[in-house]
C-alpha cells in the first residue's frame, strides 16, 4: 500500500513533495520523524525540510526539496526507506459451503457478489409478496366500494357474522382475506 503524494512546484522553481494519505496503520509523527531523521543523516539527498500541516480539513505533509534534485527520485527514495509503501498480510479464510477456504482475491470477491446478488434477489421477492398481498387486498376492497350499497345491505340482514361473510364471499367472489 502506498501513500497518496502529488508533486507541485513553487513559483521559485523549488519543489515540494505533498503527502495527502498514508497506508493503514503507519503513525503519521512516526513517519514524519522517520523522514526528517534520513534528511538530517543525509540518507535521502535533496531534502530541506519536512512539515505537518494537517488540520480539520485532512492530512498535509510538505517535503520541501532541493532546487538541484529531482522530486521523483527523493520521492523513491521515501518509498523504499520509510512506511510511505508498507505491506500487510492478510489470511483469506472464509466459509463456503459451510467449511472454511483460503481463497483468493478473485475468489473472495466473487462469492462476495454472489452473495449480494442472493441478498438483493430475496429482497426482491419479499417486497413482490408484500405487495401482492396489499394489491389483493385492495382488489376486494376496490369491489366493496363498486357494490357498497348491496353489501351493506347483506351485512344488515344477516343473523351473524359468519353468516354475512359466507354471503359476501359466495355472492362477489371474495376470499377470508379480502
Amino acid at each position: 500500500v502506498r501513500a497518496k503524494t502529488n508533486i507541485e512546484t513553487e513559483k521559485s522553481g523549488r519543489e515540494r513533495i505533498i503527502v495527502s494519505e498514508i497506508p493503514f496503520m503507519v503513525n503519521k509523527a512516526e513517519l514524519v520523524k522517520k523522514i526528517a531523521d534520513l534528511a538530517r543523516e543525509k540518507t535521502i539527498d535533496g531534502i530541506t525540510g519536512v512539515r505537518d500541516e494537517s488540520d480539520q480539513t485532512g492530512m498535509r505533509i510538505t517535503i520541501d526539496i532541493r532546487r538541484d534534485a529531482s522530486a521523483s527520485v527523493v520521492l523513491n527514495n521515501l518509498f523504499k526507506q520509510t512506511q510511505m509503501r508498507a505491506n500487510f498480510g492478510m489470511n483469506m479464510v472464509a466459509i463456503v459451503d459451510g467449511a472454511p477456504h483460503f481463497l483468493t482475491l478473485k475468489q473472495m470477491l466473487q462469492y462476495y457478489l454472489d452473495h449480494q446478488e442472493d441478498v438483493v434477489t430475496r429482497r426482491t421477492r419479499f417486497e413482490l409478496a408484500k405487495a401482492e398481498a396489499r394489491a389483493h387486498i385492495l382488489e376486494g376492497l376496490r369491489i366493496a366500494l363498486d357494490n357498497i350499497d348491496e353489501i351493506v345491505h347483506i351485512i344488515r340482514n344477516s343473523q351473524s357474522s359468519d353468516i354475512a361473510k359466507a354471503t359476501l364471499i359466495s355472492r362477489f367472489g371474495l376470499d377470508d382475506k379480502q
